[in-house]
């Protein structure tokens, strides 16, 4: 099975969590798919390096700052041609990740957010540009949402988290 052919099973699954406890939650039952030890902390703390994909990840979303301890400030909105264009502008190997490395950061026994809060901590729950396009009309974008870890088709102002190959 495919991560997203178990998604309506989850999904129904974490609502009853959700409900119970008042809040999505990792479900214990699940064995995690992104634990702690599949990253490594770099430069201070402010990337974190993937030793299972080999990729470096900003901790924080674009616009935010890791002060040391968490990601602060408001994560920035934006469309797809911006958000190409900002990784563009930053130069030092940075990128909108494709789908695939973007999809690889979806944690699947998580919701609200479906990603390791430990490690990429203050995840707005919603949506995250990839730079791979939709090929069937040319004006969308693929993009993973991380309050559930669905990958759709999408326009829009969406947040970003860049990425670079690993050293």
């Amino acid at each position: 099975m495919k991560k997203n052919d178990y998604y309506p099973i989850f999904n129904t699954m974490v609502l009853l969590l959700a409900s119970t406890y008042g809040h999505a939650a990792c479900n214990p039952n699940i064995t995690l798919t992104a634990p702690n030890s599949r990253y490594e902390l770099l430069n201070s703390g402010s990337e974190v390096k993937d030793k299972q994909t080999g990729l470096v990840w900003q901790r924080c979303s674009l616009s935010q700052i890791w002060d040391g301890a968490s990601c602060t400030g408001s994560a920035s909105q934006m469309n797809w041609p911006n958000a190409l264009q900002t990784a563009a502008n930053l130069g030092s190997g940075w990128r909108v990740p494709n789908i695939k490395e973007l999809d690889s950061l979806v944690e699947l026994a998580c919701y609200g957010p479906s990603i390791n809060k430990a490690i990429f901590p203050n995840v707005p729950n919603s949506r995250y540009w990839s730079s791979s396009p939709d090929l069937q009309d040319g004006y969308d974008a693929w993009s993973v949402n991380f309050n559930d870890g669905r990958v759709d088709r999408e326009s829009g102002d969406f947040f970003v988290r860049l990425v670079r190959n690993g050293q």
